[in-house]
């Protein structure tokens, strides 16, 4: 096929000729992308580490901390599909330069206002900042590194983002007893202005063959979008598609309703100091980023995509209901249950191998694009939720509201019962594994 008649999302994942070599510059150019990454994945969980402060200063109840925790999901989410276009449009220098400044524009907003509204904008904008992190960083090993460490470079990406959920939480949360909320994001906000000059000065596009003019046609913006919307027609049709993007959702849950927003409060509500709970939430980052690539070896040593989705599915749900349903200040206790619930959930990653077996080539940028926006959408629609419970739930005691562990224990029931879900869904799934291998 020619390469003009190529869809950008699909140039983005084409696997690369010839057998370069991986050099210095290239390493440079992954890291500062994973880097941003690790940043944004930092300023994602804030909001569970500072929710006191928060409801104090903009007077929320639980329902409201909810909303404004999802609302950085309600820019990231549904700009999965578009983010490809969009990296592979102006490349990864400008278009993470502007994610950049706009995720420390957004913290700014948040940090500097007393109004609710104004901090519900700076979340979105954060939200919408980081949409780019993780696809430009697929772009940067795309046009920089071999192919053959391409996967790699994928999953260590993943695990940085990990660890900058873990850093967010123990740092934060020392930062936040020690010089406040605000001040503890305006220095994230420096942090933040700092790496994206960094990435405007250092990071470089590649450059591409003058020979390859079709590549530099001018883009046809019109028709790139409607080959988004053809393609994501085909992924609708299909129920397969369908099933496997829940399972994401639902497997992804104890990250994006959980560990991110409820976690540290929900631990301290069980007796921990905000630090050790903080060190809790970061256990369930830890788990996630150490299962997946365990899982993906598994996966391919037995030759099954369902057979771990639903072992993983309902070994998590049983250690989330531990988790959930006999909360305790015991670290020797909840620590490695948070710990593994997370490792299990983590098989979750092989929703991405299943989608990409499923599909075309011709759309497999797409089947993925359109699995890992559905996986979100957990993070838009669970905070708020069960905040609202939370809400109906709590008592008013000499003027405020109280909540007991008992509380958050019903209220965050719906984790244990998702994966059971999410467990049986990977039972329906058909088996996928044999298409592609």
């Amino acid at each position: 096929m020619d390469l003009s008649s190529k869809s950008v999302s699909e140039e983005f994942y084409m696997k690369k000729k010839g057998s370069e070599s991986l050099t210095a510059t290239a390493v440079i150019m992954c890291l500062l992308g994973a880097i941003f990454y690790c940043y944004e994945y930092y300023l994602r969980v804030a909001p569970s580490v500072m929710s006191a402060e928060l409801k104090e200063t903009f007077l929320l109840g639980e329902a409201a901390f909810g909303h404004l925790a999802a609302c950085y999901y309600y820019a990231y989410t549904p700009m999965q599909i578009p983010v490809g276009i969009m990296t592979d449009r102006f490349g990864p220098r400008r278009i993470l330069t502007f994610a950049c400044f706009l995720c420390a524009f957004g913290t700014y907003l948040f940090a500097a206002t007393s109004q609710i509204f104004v901090a519900q904008i700076g979340r979105f904008l954060v939200g919408f900042g980081s949409a780019f992190a993780y696809v430009g960083v697929l772009k940067i090993s795309n046009d920089w590194l071999p192919h053959r460490h391409f996967a790699l470079m994928a999953g260590l990406c993943t695990a940085l983002g990990m660890f900058g959920a873990m850093s967010g939480s123990v740092t934060m949360s020392y930062l936040v007893e020690a010089v406040g909320w605000r001040d503890t994001l305006y220095y994230a906000v420096v942090v933040g202005v700092i790496l994206a000059l960094i990435l405007w000065l250092v990071l470089r596009d590649k450059e591409k063959e003058k020979t390859s003019t079709a590549l530099h046609k001018p883009v046809d913006m019109d028709d790139m979008v409607h080959r988004q919307f053809v393609h994501l027609k085909e992924m609708v049709k299909s129920s397969q598609m369908w099933i496997n993007a829940i399972i994401g959702c639902l497997t992804f849950l104890p990250i994006t309703g959980f560990a991110e927003v409820w976690a540290v409060r929900f631990l301290e509500a069980a007796g921990m100091s905000r630090y050790d709970a903080a060190i809790g939430a970061s256990m369930m980052f830890f788990g996630f980023a150490l299962g997946g690539p365990v899982w993906g070896v598994i996966s391919d040593a037995v030759k099954s995509r369902r057979l771990p989705l639903m072992i993983g599915s309902f070994v998590a749900a049983g250690l989330m209901a531990l988790v959930i349903l006999f909360p305790s200040n015991s670290l020797m206790w909840m620590y490695p249950l948070l710990f593994f619930s997370a490792f299990f959930a983590s098989a979750e990653i092989l929703i991405f191998a299943v989608s990409n077996d499923l599909s075309r080539s011709s759309i497999s940028a797409t089947a993925v694009a359109f699995t890992n926006m559905a996986t979100m959408v957990g993070g838009m629609v669970l905070p708020t939720l069960i905040g609202k419970l939370l809400d109906n739930a709590q008592l008013v005691v000499n003027g405020l509201p109280v909540l007991t562990i008992r509380d958050y224990s019903s209220a965050l029931a719906i984790l244990p019962a998702a994966l059971v879900l999410a467990g049986v869904l990977s039972y329906v799934l058909k088996e996928s594994y044999r298409r592609h291998h």
